[in-house]
């Protein structure tokens, strides 16, 4: 069931990867490396403001929705109300931030881009809520439908903008904020239809909430931080036009995490509802299956990027290509640390993610430090193929001590799943024909 659900959740996010690199194409061959250093630099803010106010509660509600300890009707009510007053927190924490940096660590962005972000931190925290919900209800498909319909979206606007000789990293932002919004609206009316909307919170609940919550919000926000950290040292210490050429290189070498994400998301309600010995029974097998095939695609993209960056960005962009390298290994190992952190959720036990996450993001400040102005962008990617090397060994040891699944069961194929992944596939291929109407 986890593998078949995680193959229908990766051909929705199929279809998102295509519109995230169509994004990535059309901003960077319009706005250059600089505009598109300004979109990942205020998309990222966003994003990060609207992760440090939420306290990790919708994080808890797909926990305890899964778990059926609360009434449905009760708990979205409580996330959406919580919601509402985390993103106002949030969009004044970015506007005061930007007042205070705007000549220093902000002086690439224009009022006008500001504006758009406040905009887009309110509507990504509420995006997040109602998607939350709907996964609490091991929905996954809906759920990568919403994260799809925001990039899809923004793909339509912006490719229209650039027909029209029109997009900049202005508009490039205001096409990615109407698409945050479309995501939101459409989450809502997925949770409308399970429950009425609502607002009001139960205090039992909340409080149950942010003590699960907390715990993996940490572990959640240092994760994001191990991954946009160095972006945004990047921006401080060498400038946006560096930041442009170096998300061309973080964004490729992370479509590779598509399939692991998807299968992460299937694991965390999944795992939350299943008994504890199927759960340490069925972890290893989606996590050495999800090694194998990123591997696969790290092996391809190592072969082709070169010719993919001069194809489809231009050699303006081949800055890129060393940093993409240096990012492979890394991106290759952490896949096995996604799996392993939605069972550790989905058991319970999240805290395990916050350590490891506290500790790989001190040695990513460390080496960024240390890399960055020596080496520039180079540095950035070798330090975070570190880091996630590192978080990815820690996470097999503690799942080892927690499921007493070996190392090798946990991360090397075998040929016994090269025969799983064909009965699957007969059986996803049956349901998708058995789901098309008679021929008459």
């Amino acid at each position: 069931m986890i593998l078949r659900r995680g193959l229908l959740t990766n051909l929705i996010q199929s279809i998102q990867l295509v519109a995230l690199v169509g994004i990535i194409i059309l901003v960077t061959r319009v706005t250059g490396a600089h505009g598109r250093g300004v979109y990942t630099l205020v998309s990222s803010v966003a994003i990060l403001a609207a992760m440090i106010t939420a306290l990790g509660i919708s994080w808890a509600g797909i926990y305890y929705i899964g778990k059926r300890l609360f009434p449905l009707a009760d708990v979205a009510s409580t996330l959406l109300t919580v919601s509402l007053a985390s993103s106002g927190v949030a969009v004044a924490g970015v506007g005061v931030a930007y007042l205070l940096f705007q000549h220093t660590y902000f002086h690439e962005v224009s009022t006008a881009q500001a504006l758009i972000m406040l905009v887009l931190t309110a509507l990504l925290q509420l995006t997040t809520t109602s998607a939350s919900i709907v996964l609490g209800t091991n929905r996954p498909l809906h759920f990568a439908a919403i994260s799809m319909a925001q990039l899809v979206v923004a793909l339509v606007i912006q490719a229209i903008l650039a027909v029209a000789g029109s997009l900049t990293a202005t508009s490039a932002l205001v096409a990615l904020t109407v698409g945050a919004a479309t995501s939101a609206t459409f989450g809502l009316v997925l949770v409308s239809r399970e429950v009425p909307l609502r607002l009001g919170f139960d205090s039992k609940i909340l409080r149950s909430f942010l003590n699960f919550g907390i715990r993996g919000y940490a572990a959640n926000l240092m994760m994001f931080l191990n991954y946009r950290l160095d972006a945004l040292i990047v921006n401080g210490l060498i400038g946006v036009v560096s930041l442009g050429y170096y998300s061309i290189a973080t964004a490729m070498a992370e479509t590779l995490w598509y399939g692991a994400n998807g299968f992460a998301l299937v694991m965390f309600p999944a795992v939350s509802s299943l008994e504890r010995k199927e759960a340490d029974r069925i972890t290893p097998v989606v996590c050495r299956n999800t090694v194998f095939m990123t591997l696969i695609g790290a092996v391809v993209m190592f072969a082709v990027s070169r010719q993919l960056i001069l194809f489809v960005f231009g050699s303006g962009m081949i800055p890129a290509l060393h940093p993409l390298w240096l990012l492979l290994p890394g991106i290759v190992t952490l896949t096995a640390a996604k799996v392993i952190s939605s069972y550790l959720s989905g058991i319970g036990k999240p805290i395990y993610s916050t350590y490891i996450a506290a500790g790989t993001v001190i040695l990513t400040v460390i080496l960024d430090v240390l890399l960055i102005p020596r080496y520039g962008i180079n540095g950035a990617a070798a330090a975070s193929s570190i880091v996630y090397t590192c978080t990815a060994v820690a996470s097999v040891w503690i799942f080892r001590s927690e499921s007493g699944a070996g190392w090798l069961e946990t991360l090397i194929v075998r040929p016994s799943d090269f025969v799983r992944y064909r009965r699957v596939l007969d059986s996803t291929m049956k349901r998708l024909f058995a789901a098309s109407p008679a021929r008459s």
